[in-house]
């Protein structure tokens, strides 16, 4: 098995946690081991079999370091495996015929295809698992088929559509070698039940062999920390299945991202030169980038209707709830932090308990809207960040009522023992600071999260939007490994909802409009990432991208087996699509005749054209705006129908288009003013005359006159987007676009372009409490607004009307090249270093530590590094004698995956010089 295993998240203190990155590669080498080599894997069912049970232990410990390994114990297992596992016999015949005719040249065939159901009940015979092919084949015939070679140095992959896929990766949970998934598992007839899928899913499959149930075997649930492996594997083969058909589907799915139903999420995505050269994920695909651009913008979306969101909810899985040990208890098991799928369940269960409370019990009051999403912690546990949007009058509540919701201090353990408990075990932070420095949230001596808190009599909303909440000087503490924690460590929380449901449920109020997009932002980030790559080509693969340095922990993985939602919003969003005449979306197969695909009766209905129509018929619905029709209507797509609603409520969303995307941003444009249109030529009339193209429809609407149309793009982004993306755009605007007064856009929007900075400079400078005056915020602003430009070959100095950045705040080099090369981050860098060393293979490993040995010999006047894109140059001036490398000589490597660790582990010890 190949894959990249994240260990230094064991390193610290908690429960196994199995961490995967990337891909998971199920691979076999050759039957016998190139000569003068020890046997591996399989290979050792074959080669060398009077010493078995000795290499298998040689293969899996290292004497000096590992604790040893009872040998009959493994030979046991192997007994096992040799009298009822089919794939090791099979490999056993090998064995035997490489002793009879050591000389042939022989193959191991593993078929894809079964004549009968190989579950456990019906297990496949050894001449169904696998038999030997004595000379050559032709591998084409076999299709998903796994060839063992005779020797060879190569390896064979294993395709995850492989019976045998699971069994020959861990053949303790499958003694039997019972196959696992594979194509053509048919549903179980329901009678007059009818479905559209007639075979199951690999992950439907996977949902059900990870079910608890009383009358089978439960190997693979008390398997341990195996079980968290299995779970990762299975999840990643899911996963790889879907990227298949993904790959070869990218004509639908690029028609359907040109044709206006997919948000732009890249600027590129509005050019039609990258047509055929990307392969692009789509919004369909969970955790990819479509798909939480999506749901942000959805989000965006409610608060647009509903106002800003007053309370902020992080609701954590409790790993000692009851309710898990009790179905733990059911077969014999206590306390196991494996299974993480009684975990996922219980959690899941609890969170639908927790909003049908808030909703239906209303402990902060009516709830207009609310809406969630699930992350989960390093460690492993799941957790939802929760947004409740509350009634109007509840709006800009008073400090007192603040009180009465959300507290911050330790209850009297005489009056609320209750309360007392729950915050004592679940929101208290640390012990951190000089109470315990090696804590995960210290920095540099200091608290990230700046626990201890200062004491305070009263609570008080700060200038940035943020509540300081009231911390009084009670006395009362909990003592928590020797260390004394009062009212200044306690975690804001509501006490009705700690004690209830018995977790870390943190409450924070957020109703404030200069925190609410990136509180957004944050409910819907992506998964984290441990290094960006980045590319100059056109083509770009966004599978590639999204599989690059992810990380998936087994909870992660289960939660997505059981495809348990990660998004939740109330009301639902419905997004409404629109498009140019002709340019809608049609879906067909390819072996379909052209002419009778555009005979197909509805196929020139959509869900925008559809709305034209119910205007044309409806007087009463001519009183709606596109993004308001939703509130009174209701689309069935079956039907391709808009009928009137009856009940319940949804919030509309119109698609963005972006402002290289022509006349697309301008119809979207005219769209959010425009009521009761009727028709494309509807939509361009303004005062009764029609005009030829949206464009100058917006002239003549005034939407376009005084550089309105720019000034509205970065107003309405400024509600979603985060400054750098306002930045980002700002300079899309000035140099792709006509701006005719270029001053005035800058004043009026420079608050927005800079609001991020003072955040940025505190993390920059580590001063928490760092004040700045507007000049030097915009001041910030314009330096980065000026290195965005000279990337794409401008400068501030060529846009006519633009202010300076201020010299004193540039760097005294000015070298921006230089300074972009010196900006790293050692801790950061660290940490890559230790995740990347991992993954050297022995080669590089060894050239490694050569090259990182002979640097501590170095110092700055006897090396001297010279690189670009393509190489590496390295002149060694009067080395010592270990470096074993010549006086002036130049060492040049290619850029490769080692070149670039030992730059990040000089770069970690800030010993980088050019």
């Amino acid at each position: 098995m190949g894959v990249q295993v994240d260990k230094l998240i064991n390193k610290s203190r908690g429960p196994f946690v199995f961490r995967a990155g990337g891909q998971i590669y199920h691979n076999t080498s050759s039957l016998l081991p190139p000569t003068g080599k020890k046997p591996r894997f399989a290979q050792l069912y074959i080669y060398d079999t009077d010493h078995e049970i000795s290499n298998r232990i040689n293969t899996l410990q290292a004497p000096e370091r590992d604790p040893a390994i009872d040998s009959s114990i493994v030979q046991g297992l192997t007994q096992m495996l040799d009298e009822h596992n089919n794939l090791v016999r099979t490999y056993r015949k090998a064995r035997d015929m490489f002793k009879t005719q050591p000389q042939a040249n022989f193959r191991l065939r593993l078929p894809e295809a079964r004549a009968r159901d190989g579950r456990q009940y019906n297990i496949p015979t050894e001449s169904e698992v696998g038999g030997l092919i004595v000379g050559d084949l032709t591998e084409e015939k076999f299709e998903r088929d796994v060839i063992v070679h005779h020797r060879t140095k190569g390896i064979t992959h294993i395709d995850e559509l492989h019976p045998s896929y699971m069994a020959m990766a861990y053949p303790l949970i499958h003694p039997y070698a019972e196959d696992g998934y594979r194509l053509g598992i048919t549903l179980a007839d329901r009678g007059s039940q009818s479905f559209k899928r007639q075979a199951l899913s690999m992950c439907q499959y996977y949902c059900f062999r990870l079910q608890q149930r009383t009358n089978e075997g439960h190997t693979l649930l008390l398997a341990g920390r195996l079980l968290q492996q299995y779970i990762v594997d299975a999840y990643m083969a899911v996963e790889q299945e879907r990227f298949r058909w993904i790959r070869t589907h990218q004509s639908e799915l690029r028609t359907e991202l040109y044709s206006g139903l997919m948000d732009a999420v890249h600027r590129g995505d509005s050019h039609s030169s990258t047509v055929g050269k990307s392969v692009i994920l789509p919004s369909s695909h969970t955790g990819g980038p479509r798909y939480r651009a999506q749901n942000y913008q959805d989000a965006m979306a409610i608060c647009r209707w509903a106002g800003y969101p007053d309370l902020f909810i992080t609701f954590t899985c409790n790993p000692k709830w009851p309710e898990i040990n009790d179905m733990l208890a059911l077969i014999g098991e206590k306390d196991d932090s494996n299974r993480v799928d009684v975990e996922c369940r219980v959690f899941e269960i609890k969170l639908r308990q927790l909003m049908h409370y808030i909703k239906k019990d209303r402990p902060f009051g009516e709830v207009m809207a609310c809406l969630y999403t699930i992350e989960f912690q390093k460690r492993g546990l799941p957790h939802a960040h929760i947004l409740l949007f509350l009634h109007p009058s509840m709006k800009n509540p008073s400090p007192e009522y603040i009180d009465t919701i959300i507290s911050a201090e330790i209850p009297d353990i005489n009056i609320d023992p209750d309360g007392y408990n729950a915050v004592r075990k679940s929101m208290l932070h640390g012990p951190c600071g000089h109470g315990n420095t090696s804590s995960p949230c210290m920095r540099q001596g200091k608290c990230t999260k700046f626990f201890p808190k200062k004491y305070n009599d009263k609570t008080t909303i700060g200038e940035d939007g943020f509540p300081v909440y009231r911390r009084r000087n009670t006395g009362i503490f909990v003592d928590k490994k020797g260390t004394h924690l009062d009212n200044r460590y306690v975690i804001p929380y509501n006490r009705d909802l700690l004690v209830k449901f018995d977790a870390h449920i943190n409450v924070e109020l957020c109703n404030s409009a200069r925190s609410i997009k990136y509180l957004f932002k944050y409910i819907n980030k992506g998964p984290d990432r441990a290094t960006a790559v980045i590319e100059t080509t056109d083509e770009r693969d966004e599978i590639k991208a999204y599989l690059d340095c992810r990380y998936i922990s087994a909870c992660e993985a289960c939660w997505r087996i059981f495809q348990f939602s990660i998004n939740y919003r109330y009301p639902p969003v419905e997004r409404l699509p629109f498009h140019l005449p002709g340019e809608h979306t049609v879906i067909f197969e390819e072996d379909k005749c052209i002419e009778n695909v555009l005979n197909m009766p509805g196929i020139e209905k959509t869900k925008f054209t559809e709305w034209l129509e119910t205007n044309r018929t409806n007087p009463d619905a001519r009183n709606l705006t596109y993004v308001e029709f939703p509130r009174h209507w209701v689309w069935h797509s079956k039907d391709k129908l808009w009928t009137r609603r009856k009940k319940g409520k949804a919030v509309g969303r119109i698609y963005y288009a972006h402002p290289a995307s022509g006349e697309r941003f301008y119809m979207r444009m005219l769209l959010n003013f425009v009521k009761g249109s009727t028709s494309y030529e509807c939509i361009r009339t303004v005062n009764g005359v029609t005009y030829p193209t949206f464009k100058s429809a917006c002239y003549a609407l005034g939407l376009l006159d005084d550089d309105k149309e720019w000034i509205d793009c970065l107003s309405e982004a400024a509600i979603w987007a985060t400054g750098n993306e306002l930045r980002n755009l700002f300079v899309t605007i000035l140099i792709f676009c006509q701006v005719s007064n270029v001053p005035e856009l800058w004043r009026t929007h420079s608050e927005i372009l800079s609001e991020d900075m003072l955040y940025l400079q505190r993390k920059r400078f580590h001063a928490p409490d760092l004040q700045l005056t507007k000049e030097q915020l915009e001041s910030y602003a314009l330096v980065e607004i000026e290195s965005l430009m000279q990337k794409l070959g401008k400068s501030l100095q060529d846009i006519d009307g633009m202010p300076r950045p201020d010299s004193s705040l540039t760097r005294d080099s000015g070298n921006r090249l230089l300074n972009e090369e010196m900006d790293y981050d050692r801790a950061a860098l660290k940490i890559l270093h230790e995740k990347s060393l991992n993954a050297l293979n022995n080669c590089q490993k060894t050239a490694y530590d050569a090259i990182v040995h002979s640097w501590s010999w170095w110092h700055r006047e006897n090396i001297l590094m010279e690189y670009n894109r393509f190489e590496v140059k390295i002149r060694v001036v009067d080395s010592p004698p270990s470096c074993n490398f010549r006086d002036s000589s130049i060492i040049t490597t290619q850029w490769s995956y080692s070149t670039l660790q030992i730059l990040h582990t000089i770069g970690c010890h800030g010993r980088i010089h050019m």
